[in-house]
C-alpha cells in the first residue's frame, strides 16, 4: 500500500537535546546536539549501528529518561515542566510502546494482557476489557482472545504488545526493534499491520532499527551514529 503524509502537524521537538551517563568514573555522552521535529501521523525510522544512541533517543521519546541538555516538546507542552506523575499519565495516555521481547504478563491472557494497559488509568473493567477485544479482533487476533502468551507465536505476541499499545488511542507508537524476534515472513506481516494502522488510525509510529526492511518502509529515516543526528530524509 502506499504511504502518504496524513498531516504536518508538529507533535514532538527535540531542540539541542543531549543526554550524558555517569558510568562509574566515566562519563558517556550517548547523545549529542539533537535537533528533531516528528510531525503527527508520521511513519519513521530511527536506524543507526548498535551503541549509536537509538535506544537512548527512544526512551527520552518515550518519555521514559529525561535529557542532560536540550528541550522536548509534545503537542507544545515542554516536557520539563512535569512532575514524574504528570509525565507517567502523560506517557500512559499519549505513547504506546512496543517493547522487542513484548514484555507480555504471563499469567494472563491476550484479552487480559491489552485490556491491563486501560485499568491502570482507573477505566472501569468492563470498559477495559470492550475495548481490548475491539482492538485485538483489528489486528487479526480475535479467535486467541483467551490464550495466554506461552500458547502464541513470536508474530502473535506481536500482534498483542501493538494491540495493548494501540488500545489507549495515543498520539504516538515507539516501537523497540519490533521485528527483531521474529522470522522474516511474520516480520513483514508486522510491519504491514503497522503501516495499515498508521494509514486508517493516523496514528504515529517511530521504529528504532536496523532492519533494512523497515527502513525501505518507512516515509522519514532519522540516522544516528556516535550519538549525533548524521542524515534524515
Amino acid at each position: 500500500m502506499t504511504q502518504e503524509v496524513i498531516s504536518t502537524t508538529k507533535l514532538i521537538d527535540f531542540e539541542g537535546v543531549s543526554k550524558t551517563y555517569q558510568l562509574g568514573n566515566q562519563k558517556v555522552q550517548a547523545l549529542k546536539g539533537i535537533d528533531l521535529t516528528i510531525n503527527s501521523g508520521d511513519f519513521m525510522a530511527i536506524a543507526g549501528p548498535s551503541g549509536s544512541g537509538k535506544s537512548t533517543l527512544l526512551n527520552l521519546l518515550a518519555l521514559i529518561d529525561t535529557p542532560t541538555n536540550g528541550q522536548i516538546t509534545y503537542n507544545d507542552i515542554d516536557i520539563s515542566t512535569l512532575s514524574d506523575n504528570q509525565k507517567t499519565m502523560y506517557r500512559n495516555k499519549e505513547i504506546g510502546i512496543v517493547f522487542q521481547n513484548y514484555n507480555l504478563i504471563p499469567v494472563l491472557d491476550a484479552l487480559e494482557n491489552v485490556a491491563f494497559a486501560l485499568q491502570v488509568q482507573g477505566i472501569p473493567n468492563h470498559v477495559c476489557l470492550s475495548r481490548a477485544e475491539k482492538i485485538l479482533k483489528e489486528v487479526g487476533l480475535g479467535t486467541h482472545l483467551h490464550h495466554r502468551p506461552a500458547n502464541l507465536s513470536g508474530g502473535q505476541k506481536q500482534r498483542v504488545a501493538i494491540a495493548r499499545a494501540l488500545v489507549t488511542n495515543p498520539s504516538v507508537v515507539i516501537a523497540d526493534e519490533p521485528t527483531a524476534a521474529l522470522d522474516s515472513k511474520t516480520g513483514m506481516e508486522i510491519l504491514d499491520l503497522m503501516k495499515e494502522l498508521n494509514y486508517t488510525k493516523h496514528t504515529t509510529f517511530i521504529f528504532s532499527t536496523h532492519d533494512n526492511r523497515i527502513i525501505n518502509s518507512v516515509q522519514h529515516v532519522v540516522q544516528i551514529e556516535d550519538g549525533l543526528l548524521i542524515n534524515q530524509y
